[in-house]
């Protein structure tokens, strides 16, 4: 073990988590250890490892290894952030962004500012409760969830925390952050540009009362955002009160043909969500035995006016384990050679496939639209995409 990592009472290094993150185990459990490469000041690292709070992951202790270098001790969740688990219904979002706001303005109130609150810096246990983690230690790159006022001048405030948990919340609705343009420059300079100079679009994935907050917290003006985290959680909490009933009554729609131009998907997924409720089997289902749900989300092929087919691909999932979802399709006259075009709801996944069929890593909402290409380059008779196949 180097003097770079420190040694840990009744603990032995295991393996790096991620950046200046490392994993200890013992017989009885295991820890993360986070190395302060650029350390904040000394009572900034009192103040955090002070910080008690349901939500968020707190510090167990707090020392400097043999070369000087502090760290901080904190239990460590196997089960991840949720980086990665986006796009996630907004039932979800909502209960995720009010226990997070929860922890943030209790941060606050200890006059503890984040500085760093992105979908990395939220863990989450076995049971799929969030926790805020990395208080004022920013590391890695957090750009894409900055408010403006912090690239201009670095003026770090509540109010940034703020428009970070709203880039964040937008985030996990959407499956990116809200400056990043699908198929489009993503370079760091056109991203603070989009941040500086201009306002983040809807997510597409809410209803509007959850739009105009997000769009609210995340105004270029700081006195325009809620004037805490504390307000935040209540806004969210109204909106989740509210749609609340809504949710519990909402039937699955799937629509019978690709709409003219892509809308938002927030009933859908609010139907889904209060189905999921009103039954209660959420998690049983996401860890049945593999391939035992299968979602048929693409709509039959319809009727032209000739009285043919449309010759639209028809899109099932298959959630296989609680990280994967296969998509697979079906559709008129096939022939030999044909290939198939796929891409995902957030236009950010694209591919071609020889087979009808593609897995893809979701822990979430994800969806896919096909489209179908003979031997000779030509489509096969479909309109444009499929209908999309959507697995929760």
């Amino acid at each position: 073990m180097t003097e770079e990592l420190p040694e840990i009472p009744g603990f032995r290094y295991a393996r790096p988590l991620g950046r200046n993150v490392h994993l200890y185990r013992a017989a009885d459990g295991e820890i993360a250890v986070k190395l302060l490469v650029d350390p904040p000041r000394v009572a900034d690292i009192r103040a955090v490892a002070d910080l008690r709070h349901p939500g968020i992951a707190s510090v167990d202790r707090a020392g400097r290894t043999r070369a000087g270098l502090p760290y901080l001790v904190m239990r460590y969740f196997p089960d991840g952030d949720l980086a990665a688990a986006a796009p996630l219904p907004f039932a979800r979002v909502l209960e995720i962004g009010i226990d997070v706001a929860d922890a943030l303005h209790a941060a606050h109130q200890a006059g503890v500012l984040h500085r760093d609150v992105k979908p990395a810096n939220v863990l989450r246990d076995e049971h799929g409760q969030a926790y805020l983690t990395d208080f004022g230690t920013t590391g890695g790159d957090h750009l894409l969830w900055t408010a403006p006022e912090v690239l201009s001048s670095g003026a770090h405030s509540v109010r940034a925390d703020v428009f970070s948990l709203g880039a964040t919340l937008w985030h996990l609705l959407a499956g990116h952050s809200p400056f990043v343009v699908p198929r489009g420059d993503n370079s760091r300079v056109a991203i603070a540009q989009r941040i500086l100079l201009s306002a983040a679009p809807p997510s597409g994935r809410a209803p509007l009362s959850l739009e105009a907050v997000l769009r609210q917290a995340m105004s270029a003006d700081p006195s325009a955002r809620p004037a805490s985290s504390g307000e935040f959680a209540e806004r969210l909490r109204q909106i989740h009160d509210e749609s609340a009933p809504t949710a519990a009554l909402a039937a699955v729609v799937v629509p019978a043909g690709p709409p003219e131009r892509r809308k938002a998907r927030w009933p859908l997924y609010a139907g889904v969500a209060g189905a999921v409720a009103a039954v209660g089997i959420a998690s049983a289902l996401l860890l049945q035995d593999r391939g035992s749900l299968q979602i048929s989300a693409g709509a039959q092929p319809e009727s032209t006016a000739e009285g043919g087919s449309s010759g639209k691909a028809v899109v099932t999932v298959t959630r296989m384990n609680p990280q994967t979802l296969r998509f697979s399709w079906t559709y008129p006259s096939p022939q030999p050679g044909d290939t198939f075009v796929w891409r995902t709801n957030d236009e950010l996944k694209t591919g071609t496939v020889s087979e009808p069929s593609v897995e893809l890593t979701a822990s979430g909402t994800l969806c896919v639209e096909v489209r179908i290409v003979r031997a000779d380059g030509s489509s096969a008779n479909v309109r444009d995409w499929s209908p999309e196949g959507c697995g929760f």
